[in-house]
């Protein structure tokens, strides 16, 4: 592979236009040949083109935003995602205030969806929800609701999904600076089962290394998603600048014998 060369360029209009060029599969012809050309550029206006990717292989994408209109906390985008004949125009229009965050987005010209999101907050307590419509539908598929409360050291929340039929628990407890224990229930629906406890400890030694401890285990979400009673470690440090090195062991409790493990080096 070569690159990603990234090059920022002199300002234009007001703004820089920086531009990430990258070759891939150079040396191994079977793979097929793909080159992608990124750019980003903002003007002081409030008008910025977020992303500009353009593949041999995936096509175009460009991401375009707005956010400086006379309301304060209002901001439009508006895409363009292009491969083969085939040309989309995903739209967001974003609210935000101390209080309100909402989000409706789609995508020209067929409409054929609908999200909207919509979050109320004060005093660390905050409840929210997402609709879809899809179809020309006026009624959501499904009508989700959370419940959450950010506390001193704690976060606590409920979510309540599937037509409200069933709730999640969620939680996660700083118990000390070094030690965080948080864990995610599902309120079994007659036929869902989920349930994860989890636990990370911060070493505090020269290498800024973590240990974590988890339990999980779910069932009836098909092959891709059920998951047997497990129990898993890892341990993450960074022997060097710019070097994260990690280590992971997990076994089933029906099998300790069919355990699993990893390594895993990161440079840069």
């Amino acid at each position: 592979m070569i690159g990603p060369l990234k090059q920022t360029y002199l300002k234009v209009a007001g703004g820089a236009i920086t531009v990430v060029e990258e070759i891939k599969d150079i040396n191994d012809y079977s793979k097929g040949f793909a080159a992608s050309i990124n750019a980003k550029w903002k003007h002081p206006c409030g008008f910025s083109i977020d992303k500009f990717d353009n593949s041999v292989k995936k096509g175009t994408v460009i991401e375009t935003s707005f956010s400086k209109f006379s309301v304060p906390g209002l901001a439009v985008s508006v895409n363009m995602t292009k491969s083969g004949s085939k040309t989309n125009f995903p739209l967001k229009v974003k609210y935000e205030n101390d209080v309100v965050a909402t989000k409706v987005s789609t995508c020209a010209p067929d409409f054929a969806s609908i999200t909207a999101d919509l979050t109320l907050a004060a005093e660390g307590l905050s409840v929210g929800t997402s609709l879809a419509f899809a179809g020309g539908s006026m009624s959501p598929k499904d009508y989700p609701i959370s419940l959450a409360y950010k506390g001193a050291g704690y976060n606590a929340a409920c979510e309540a999904t599937n037509e409200l039929k069933t709730f999640t628990l969620l939680g996660s407890y700083k118990a000390s600076d070094q030690l965080t224990v948080a864990s995610k229930f599902m309120i079994p629906d007659g036929s869902k089962d989920q349930v994860s406890l989890v636990g990370v400890y911060a070493l505090k030694d020269a290498y800024n290394s973590k240990a974590a401890c988890m339990y999980s285990s779910a069932s009836g979400f098909g092959k891709k998603g059920d998951k047997p009673k497990t129990v898993e470690v890892a341990l993450v440090t960074k022997p060097l600048k710019g070097v994260e090195a990690g280590c992971a062991l997990g076994f089933p409790l029906a099998n300790l014998g069919a355990y699993t493990y990893g390594l895993n080096f990161t440079l840069g």
